[in-house]
């Protein structure tokens, strides 16, 4: 929740600056509730980017909640309604993620795997629901010497350690992933409209994703023999 907070204060602020009313700011975080696209969202809203453009650009970004979701439906019991499985995928973010992973595999999680994650997902939502009003509230008194913006690339370092470090097995085609994507980020982030986070993003899945059969296909031959 603390590492929540500062992101969610920044959107809050960040969404006033670029002429969203209150309800429309705390609307996108009820029904979109993923702080990276939504930065992005009111980015490309302050600088007047095509509506099109917008809309594949948050989809982009939010491609990785498909690899999430995927990873969580293999580590969880199955749902048992409908229902259920969307509070799941609601409540799915990078940080419940992170967390649920990285204990997930520790001794004892094995039946308490489902209230662990609904645990780490619903003070993540509280969190970010207030910051974001208190951030567009406060955002024309917060004092631009603060570095609050600062937290954003530290919340994402920290996940993407934790999420490095989580297992074994599958760290080779995480590594790629990761470089590829950092490295790919860097070549193309001069691109207009974030095009080159889209390109990263791409690179990066993909290239992982070959890693991890030809790793997985390595495995299979050592089985064998």
């Amino acid at each position: 929740m603390l590492g929540v907070a500062p992101f969610g204060v920044i959107y809050g602020a960040a969404a006033r600056d670029a002429g969203l009313s209150l309800i429309q700011t705390m609307g996108m975080s009820l029904t979109v509730f993923a702080g990276a696209s939504q930065f992005i969202f009111v980015n490309l809203w302050h600088t007047g980017a095509a509506l099109l453009v917008l809309v594949l650009t948050c989809l982009a970004v939010n491609l990785r909640m498909l690899i999430y979701g995927a990873t969580m439906a293999r580590e969880l019991k199955p749902s048992k309604s409908a229902g259920e499985t969307l509070a799941r995928s609601y409540l799915l973010t990078d940080e419940s993620f992170a967390v649920s992973i990285v204990n997930f595999h520790k001794k004892g999680f094995r039946h308490r795997r489902v209230p662990f994650y609904l645990g780490s997902g619903l003070p993540t939502w509280v969190s970010w629901q207030a910051a974001g009003v208190f951030g567009y509230l406060a955002g024309s008194v917060i004092p631009e010497s603060w570095p609050i913006s600062l937290a954003v690339p530290l919340i994402f370092i920290s996940l993407l350690v934790a999420i490095l470090r989580a297992g074994n097995s599958a760290r080779p085609p995480k590594y790629v992933s990761a470089v590829v994507a950092g490295l790919a980020a860097l070549v193309f982030r001069d691109l207009p409209y974030n095009l080159g986070l889209i390109i990263a993003t791409g690179l990066g899945v993909f290239l992982g994703a070959v890693a991890g059969s030809r790793n997985a296909a390595g495995s299979e031959r050592e089985a064998g023999r």
